[in-house]
């Protein structure tokens, strides 16, 4: 029950921020939800848990990869470390 009250919640967060990219890039509102399925858009709600590294000076991470959704929201916790790079930043 949990699980589902929070992902109908993400649901509205992740249709405010589709319509604001949508009017951020200058399309009407609904333009990127309907690119992306529209009422037919599927939601994920997968959640990982990583507990603190004990040594972390050994963490090589993983090899550079996509997310294959078309918009991925990160809730932070209390484990650090989430690094992105691009063109070598």
């Amino acid at each position: 029950e949990v699980n589902e009250e929070y992902a109908k919640y993400m649901r509205e967060v992740t249709d405010k921020l589709f319509t604001a990219l949508s009017l951020g890039l200058g399309l009407e509102g609904h333009a990127l939800k309907e690119g992306a399925g529209g009422e037919e858009i599927e939601y994920l709600l997968k959640i990982n848990y990583y507990p603190p590294c004990p040594r972390p000076d050994l963490t090589l991470g993983v090899a550079a990869h996509t997310d294959l959704s078309a918009l991925t929201i990160l809730v932070p916790n209390e484990v650090p470390g989430l690094q992105i790079f691009k063109d070598g930043n």
